[in-house]
């Protein structure tokens, strides 16, 4: 499981919601249970149960669309354009970059069960502010009316002569994504880090303050990190036996906040779960029912509807 976060300035948030959660559900979505399988419409209707309004993360296809339940969003990718879409033999090449991102516009820039489109994973791997900048006025052209987002793993890159690391979001104000989506680990060494241990997350909140009216997503994945699972015991060993550490990581999240340049607190406004069925002993695992509780738990107090 991973939580993404949505971050919007205070002033923008819903009037009728405490902490301002607009959207809520999971970053990718899957048919696992465990060793068994559910259908892809089921566990879509039981996101929507646990009180999900978007799924980020579903890919390059649009068959997921018709088993959407009504109003449910989804944002295709991440990232729905690989570095090999952008570059031949090492070299950016804007010809191949159009033809890919006009495939994709057909089939994805007019639906409106589409929030955006998620263009790019650990985008700073590969490309500098400047060339992130291109890359997303280029895809703006072909989604004009979508959010266009890249997906950043780390803030800094090392795209540079001497590979210095250079933190470069935002620079000069210069706007490279609509939603700054980045990793925000809520583990180490196999263990939980805590509700203080919100490093991640406050330098996205601080970057975001330089693109203003960029709201900022954040992933944490949980259990869906095959690296670091070794089954249902480690979902129990980091976030509770009944999924009693994910309240307290919600609630630090969302409380969370960084000044603007006027003074007024960039809050998070999105919360999102990685993952619902795609990983074996994610949040699809049959036993996990108190953990899949605590994720409706959530969505109640923090009012994402």
């Amino acid at each position: 499981m991973a939580l993404c976060i949505l971050a919007l300035p205070a002033r923008c948030r819903a009037a009728a919601c405490t902490d301002g959660v607009r959207y809520y559900g999971t970053y990718s979505i899957g048919k696992r249970a465990g060793d068994d399988k559910v259908p892809l419409r089921r566990r879509l209707r039981e996101l929507r149960d646990l009180g999900g309004n978007l799924v980020a993360g579903t890919g390059r296809k649009a068959k997921i669309f018709d088993d959407l339940p009504a109003g449910m969003l989804a944002v295709p990718g991440c990232g729905l354009m690989k570095k090999t879409d952008w570059q031949r033999d090492g070299r950016w090449d804007e010809a191949q970059a159009r033809a890919r991102l006009a495939t994709y516009a057909a089939r994805f820039a007019t639906d409106p069960r589409v929030f955006g489109v998620c263009i790019t994973h650990e985008v700073t791997e590969y490309a500098d502010h400047a060339r992130r900048v291109w890359m997303y006025r280029l895809a703006k052209e072909y989604f004009p009316k979508k959010p266009v987002i890249q997906y950043y793993g780390l803030l800094t890159d090392t795209q540079n002569p001497k590979g210095a690391r250079v933190d470069g979001y935002g620079q000069h104000g210069e706007v490279e994504t609509d939603i700054l989506f980045v990793s925000l680990p809520a583990v180490a060494k196999g263990h939980f880090r805590g509700p203080d241990d919100l490093g991640r997350l406050t330098a996205a909140l601080t970057a975001a303050a330089r693109t203003p009216g960029v709201p900022v997503w954040g992933q944490t994945s949980i259990n869906a990190d095959n690296k670091m699972v070794t089954g249902p015991e480690t979902m129990r060993t980091v976030w509770g036996a009944h999924g009693e550490n994910m309240p307290r990581w919600a609630d630090a999240v969302f409380r969370t906040s960084v000044p603007d340049g006027d003074g007024h607190p960039i809050r998070l406004s999105g919360f999102f779960s990685r993952s619902l069925g795609r990983f074996r002993c994610d949040l699809g695992y049959p036993a996990f029912n108190d953990h899949r509780a605590q994720m409706r738990a959530i969505r109640t107090k923090h009012c994402t509807g």
